[in-house]
């Protein structure tokens, strides 16, 4: 079985384009009132219609779903970066001799 390996430049890449995800999504419009005359027949209005509806509340639904998920890659990726400088910090000072230590 192969290993995982996530690196801070993975989690940073992720939240970015979550965050571009989240932009997308804010500024999608579901207003199919200006397009009415396009669809032609009625049946094809009303479903588009309908669709535009459901479109609407699940893009909020998905909103705060992205929107979650890119605070939780932001507040992981945090924890990375402390967790690599806090092992970096000890690694560096384990590996410098102390006071009376070896010569």
């Amino acid at each position: 079985m192969a290993d995982l390996i996530i690196t801070r430049a993975v989690l940073e890449d992720s939240a970015t384009k979550l965050q571009h995800i989240s932009d997308e999504l804010e500024h999608q419009k579901s207003d199919d009132r200006a397009l009415t005359e396009v669809y032609g027949q009625h049946d094809v209005q009303k479903a588009m219609h309908d669709f535009s509806g459901d479109w609407k509340i699940h893009r909020n639904k998905m909103k705060g779903a992205v929107k979650d998920l890119h605070e939780k890659m932001q507040k992981a990726t945090e924890h990375f970066t402390d967790l690599e400088h806090d092992l970096t910090e000890k690694l560096t000072t384990e590996s410098q001799p102390t006071d009376g230590g070896a010569a």
